[in-house]
């Protein structure tokens, strides 16, 4: 048996997790929820990188999880817009601080979506690359290929130092197209934001992934002063519906 676990936000990381899993015949599962007992053959791990490190939920995830089978073969991808050098040793290291190994990690180049700091980058020529990279990974995988993983670097501390806390949500700022839809809640990956005025109000508890301000139909989530009239994104192979049902179980209805 073979299994992936993935946190996505903007669905680039679902998308790689789904095309491996094709090709290994493995399912899918998401990195939230209460900690989980893993007993596969094949153990998968797909996440986004953030500021040359890891998500908090992948985090937590992690080292809460137990894996039985101490013969298993894991692996880990890692997709990423900017640079990422060292982000798999700490993952490495991670799992390594709960008695895991980690047989093969790799990385995919995807579009740059961390909007606070830069602007959407995607093309066509990127999407080519990047299907054909997971692609190569997916055949590896298959073949339970072992590679060396490059260690964290002082440089991968360094930046990371600077991922806004969890608090960081004080920051959103909700403008006057939002119609009340509560697709920013439902899409959240850790139950962070309510609709209790009719208008997202946010609980000090978020992960950063953007996830909200990327889905809002209307673009009326903005982050401090540094996303208005930036466009926003969403893997053009991931529906919003599947992104939503994925991430936290809940449904989109029809409006």
């Amino acid at each position: 048996m073979a299994i992936i676990y993935c946190f996505t936000a903007t669905g680039n990381s679902l998308y790689a997790a789904k095309q491996i899993a094709e090709k290994i015949e493995g399912s899918i599962a998401p990195m939230n929820g209460a900690p989980v007992l893993i007993d596969d053959d094949v153990i998968g791990f797909v996440f986004p990188v953030y500021f040359w490190g890891l998500p908090r939920i992948v985090e937590r995830f992690v080292a809460e999880a137990q894996i039985s089978n101490q013969n298993a073969y894991v692996f880990a991808v890692a997709t990423y817009g900017g640079v990422v050098n060292g982000t798999l040793g700490l993952f490495k290291n991670l799992l390594k601080s709960n008695s895991m190994s980690l047989n093969y990690g790799e990385y995919v180049k995807s579009v740059e979506n961390y909007i606070p700091r830069y602007k959407v980058n995607s093309s066509e020529e990127l999407r080519q690359k990047a299907d054909k990279k997971i692609l190569e990974i997916a055949e590896a995988v298959s073949q339970r290929k072992n590679n060396r993983i490059q260690p964290p670097t002082i440089i991968n501390r360094l930046v990371y130092r600077s991922f806004p806390d969890a608090d960081n949500d004080q920051f959103f700022t909700i403008d006057s197209k939002c119609t009340g839809c509560a697709i920013c809640q439902k899409v959240c990956p850790v139950d962070n934001i309510t609709m209790g005025t009719g208008k997202p109000e946010f609980h000090r508890g978020c992960e950063h992934c953007m996830a909200c301000l990327h889905s809002c139909p209307e673009q009326a989530i903005d982050w401090k002063e540094k996303t208005q009239g930036k466009e926003r994104y969403r893997n053009a192979n991931i529906e919003l519906k599947e992104l939503i049902s994925f991430s936290t179980g809940r449904k989109l209805e029809k409006s």
